[in-house]
């Protein structure tokens, strides 16, 4: 698989320019915290009202104190300073400084971290705008089930790291994960989609995985295009009798499957019809900075 990050320009705390944290975060100690990761362009932020509303609305449920938009847009326009290039725009919301132990005191003040990774142009099929493809693996590691914390995107990341490194290769764009009930939940880094008789199915988050922005802007997509929408457990077999696969996540975009478990799939038509169209408005989700 193809590395997304070339170089790290700029990082951000809090505003200010610098490389380590505190040790006495809890982002240390337990990942108590929240993360957005962002395609940027030309000085453009693509889909950023979605994600700086996740962003609130996950840090409002794990009662972490969420940064001003203008406060957070500032920052990446500091650390966007002289980078032409394509890059991905990671923000990371800590909890704060505490003492040691699980419990937290209530006035503690949490931290904004801002970081920016330039990006290989064929890494994302937004940015190239071709839909790239490749093949996907099938994970040992489970996805956990935890419907307080299901659909965010927090920073207790374990279970995919795992479950990435699982293969040591560049053979598969990405690796499928289970929960303990055996359904398909996601990929290491992205949402799965199957396409069925002209059918779109993805896997019902309520009980695990990440609820990614560009998820919802496919499903938003697929309505536009009045194609069938189903959001459900989904099983192997599933997916085995699919006429399609496609993952997404907000940097790639779309990427089709080309081969899981020893199944070829097709031509990804439906998926390139849903492609197609996600390249024709995604300039209309970029924010210029100014």
């Amino acid at each position: 698989m193809k590395t997304p990050i070339v170089s790290a320009p700029k990082n951000l705390i809090n505003g200010i320019a610098a490389d380590f944290i505190n040790i006495n975060d809890r982002v240390v100690h337990y990942g108590d915290g929240l993360f957005e990761t962002i395609l940027c362009a030309e000085q453009k932020i693509y889909y950023w009202s979605l994600h700086y509303q996740r962003l609130k609305e996950s840090a409002e449920k794990l009662n972490i104190s969420c940064p001003l938009e203008q406060v957070l847009l500032d920052d990446i326009k500091s650390c966007l300073e002289g980078l032409d290039e394509p890059c991905a725009i990671k923000i990371i919301i800590t909890r704060g400084n505490s003492k040691r132990g699980y419990r937290y005191d209530k006035t503690i003040t949490g931290k904004r971290i801002v970081m920016i990774s330039e990006l290989a142009q064929d890494y994302s099929s937004l940015l190239s705008r071709q839909l790239l493809s490749g093949d996907l693996f099938l994970c040992q590691q489970q996805a956990s089930i935890n419907k307080s914390t299901a659909g965010l995107k927090h920073l207790n990341r374990l279970e995919n790291v795992l479950a990435r490194n699982e293969w040591a290769d560049e053979a598969f764009i990405d690796g499928l994960m289970l929960n303990h009930n055996s359904h398909v939940i996601e990929a290491t880094m992205s949402n799965l989609f199957v396409i069925k008789d002209h059918s779109l199915m993805t896997p019902d988050l309520s009980l695990s995985g990440v609820n990614g922005i560009m998820r919802r802007v496919i499903l938003n997509i697929a309505d536009e295009l009045n194609i069938k929408t189903v959001v459900e457990d989904i099983t192997l077999e599933n997916i085995m009798k699919a006429d399609e696969l496609f993952i997404s996540n907000s940097l790639i975009g779309i990427e089709s499957i080309d081969t899981f478990n020893d199944k070829t799939f097709g031509e990804p038509s439906v998926t390139k019809n849903i492609f197609d169209e996600l390249i024709s408005s995604v300039e209309n989700n970029a924010k210029k900075l100014q």
